[in-house]
C-alpha cells in the first residue's frame, strides 16, 4: 500500500510536471513579448530591448528539446525518489539544477542546429519551470495532507509485530501523511510481550485479527518480524485472505545491516534478493556511458599535454614513460592500471627499506617526500598529471570517472571484510576523498569510511558534485604529493 499511494502520487505529479513545463513555454514566449512591447513604447535602454521575435512555431524547438530531457532529469535527480526529497528547498535544488542542464542542453541545440533564437525566452522558461515547479509540490503535497486530515481518501492499515520493522513503517507512515495512511493498530503473536504505546489498538493472535478485519474496515495488513512466528504467520495470511484483505510480508527477514531486499519472480515462485547498495540500478549504465563519452573527449582534448608530458619524461628520467601496475577492480577483478612514471625505475623493489617511514596506518602506504619519486614526477603528482593515463582505464571499462581508488592486491589481502564492500563498486579516478583532503587524511579507518559512504549515497548528482569539487583541487594541488 505504501509503495502504491507513492507510485500513484508520483504518476500524478510527473504528468502535472510536464503540464507545467508546456505552459512555462508559452508562458516565457508571450512574457517576453509583452516585455518588449513595453520596452519598446517606453524607449527603454533595457538589455535586448531591440530584440523581435520570431514566430512562436520556430520557438517550438525549444519544448521539443527539453521535455524528455527535463523528464530524464527529474529521474536521475531523484524528483520522483520518496526516500530523498524531504523539503521545499531540496525540491527547489532539483529543479533549479534541472533546468541549468536544460538551459545549457538547449543552447547546445540550437548551436548545432544553427537556430538564432532568443536567450531571453530560454532564461525566462527555464526559470519559470524551477519556481513552479517547487510551488506545484508544495501545493500539492499541502492539499494531500489536508485531504487526508479531513478523513479523505485514506486506507486502514494494522501492522502485525511490534519489532524494528514494524516501528520503521510507523515511522515512514508518520513522516508521509500524504499518502494516506491511516495505522489502525498492531496485530501481535500471542506469546508476545506489549513494546508500544497505548495510542493505537492492539489485536493480540489470529482470533483477534479476524475481528478487526470485520469491525474496522481494513485494507492491508503488512507482516513483519516473522522469522519466529511462522505458523502464526500462516493462519493470520489464510484469516486475511479468507477476508479478501490484502497481505505483504516484509522482506527483509534477516538482520544484514546497510544490505537491502527487493522481490522477484522466477516462474511463479517468489525470490527475495539481498544486495548492498547502489547494486544494480539503472542510474550504473548511464554512469558507464557518461564515463565512456567523457573519457574519449578528453584523451582527443588532452592528447597535446599527454605528448608534452611524455617528452618531459623521457628528457627528466630514463625508463618508460607509463607505470604499470596490477589493481583491484570491480567484485574483486584483477585489471592493470595506468599512470605516467613519477619515480624512477625500479622503485616497488625499494618500498621494503621505506615501510617503516609510512606515515598511513593500516595496509596502505603513504610518505611525504618519498625518496624514490623524480623531480619531474613531483610536478606530475602537485597537479594530478601523472593520473591522466587512468582515462584510457576508464574508456575501457576498468574505471570510473568518480569511484573508491583501486588499491593493489596485497592491501585487499589485509582488509577486513567489512572493507572488502568497497569493492562493489567501480573504482575511480577521484572520490569523496579526495576532494575533502586527499593525502592529508592519514587514517585509514576514515578512508574506508569516506568511500563507504559514497556507496551507500551514490547518484548521479553526487558523481558530478564530486568532479566539480575535484577540479580545484587538482588545480591548485590541495593535499597532493
Amino acid at each position: 500500500m505504501l509503495r502504491e499511494n507513492w507510485i500513484s502520487i508520483s504518476r500524478v505529479t510527473r504528468f502535472a510536471d510536464n503540464i507545467i513545463v508546456v505552459l512555462a513555454f508559452f508562458i516565457a514566449y508571450y512574457g517576453r513579448s509583452s516585455l518588449m512591447f513595453w520596452n519598446q513604447t517606453f524607449d527603454l535602454n533595457l538589455p535586448f530591448a531591440g530584440e523581435i521575435l520570431a514566430p512562436i512555431s520556430s520557438y517550438y524547438v525549444i519544448l521539443i528539446l527539453a521535455l524528455p530531457i527535463y523528464n530524464l532529469s527529474w529521474t536521475m535527480l531523484g524528483a520522483y525518489d520518496r526516500a530523498r526529497i524531504f523539503s521545499s528547498f531540496k525540491l527547489l535544488q532539483v529543479f533549479l539544477s534541472s533546468s541549468v542542464l536544460i538551459f545549457f542542453f538547449i543552447a547546445a541545440g540550437l548551436f548545432l542546429l544553427k537556430l538564432d533564437l532568443s536567450r531571453a525566452v530560454i532564461i525566462l522558461f527555464c526559470s519559470i519551470v524551477a519556481l513552479s515547479l517547487t510551488a506545484e509540490r508544495y501545493l500539492l503535497r499541502a492539499l494531500l495532507r489536508y485531504w487526508n486530515w479531513r478523513g479523505r481518501n485514506l486506507r486502514n492499515l494494522v501492522i502485525v509485530g511490534l519489532g524494528e520493522q514494524a516501528k520503521k513503517i510507523q515511522e515512514e507512515i508518520k513522516k508521509r501523511p500524504e499518502l494516506g495512511i491511516n495505522l489502525i493498530g498492531f496485530a501481535i503473536f500471542k506469546d508476545a510481550p506489549i513494546t508500544i504505546e497505548q495510542n493505537f489498538k492492539i489485536f493480540r493472535g489470529t482470533a483477534d485479527l479476524e475481528e478487526a478485519l470485520k469491525n474496522f474496515a481494513i485494507d492491508e495488513v503488512i507482516f513483519t518480524d516473522v522469522r519466529s512466528h511462522l505458523d502464526d504467520v500462516e493462519n493470520m495470511i489464510v484469516a486475511c485472505a479468507d477476508q479478501g484483505v490484502r497481505t505483504s510480508l516484509a522482506a527483509d527477514l534477516f538482520s544484514v545491516g546497510m544490505a537491502k531486499s527487493e522481490v522477484s519472480y522466477f516462474g511463479g515462485m517468489p525470490l527475495i534478493h539481498y544486495h548492498t547498495p547502489p547494486g544494480d540500478r539503472w542510474e550504473l549504465a548511464i554512469k558507464r556511458v557518461i564515463d565512456f563519452i567523457i573519457a574519449s573527449l578528453l584523451l582527443v582534448v588532452i592528447l597535446p599535454i599527454l605528448i608534452l608530458i611524455t617528452l618531459g619524461i623521457r628528457i627528466m628520467s630514463p625508463g618508460p614513460v607509463i607505470f604499470k601496475q596490477k589493481r583491484v577492480g570491480l567484485n574483486g577483478r584483477i585489471f592493470s592500471m595506468y599512470k605516467f612514471r613519477s619515480m624512477i625505475v625500479g622503485a616497488e623493489n625499494e618500498l621494503q627499506d621505506l615501510i617503516d617511514k609510512n606515515e598511513m596506518d593500516g595496509p596502505v602506504f603513504k610518505l611525504s617526500n618519498d625518496p624514490r619519486i623524480t623531480s619531474f614526477g613531483r610536478l606530475l603528482r602537485r597537479f594530478s598529471l601523472d593520473e591522466l593515463p587512468q582515462l584510457f582505464n576508464v574508456f575501457r571499462g576498468d574505471m570510473s570517472l568518480v569511484g573508491p581508488r583501486p588499491p593493489v592486491p596485497s592491501e585487499v589481502s589485509q582488509y577486513q571484510r567489512r572493507y572488502r564492500r568497497r569493492l562493489s563498486m567501480r573504482p575511480g579516478i577521484t572520490c569523496i576523498w579526495q576532494v575533502t583532503g586527499r593525502n592529508e587524511i592519514k587514517d585509514f579507518e576514515t578512508w574506508m569510511k569516506l568511500d563507504l559512504e559514497y556507496i551507500d549515497n551514490w547518484s548521479l548528482l553526487m558523481d558530478l558534485r564530486i568532479l566539480f569539487k575535484t577540479i580545484p583541487a587538482v588545480i591548485f594541488g590541495y593535499g597532493a604529493r
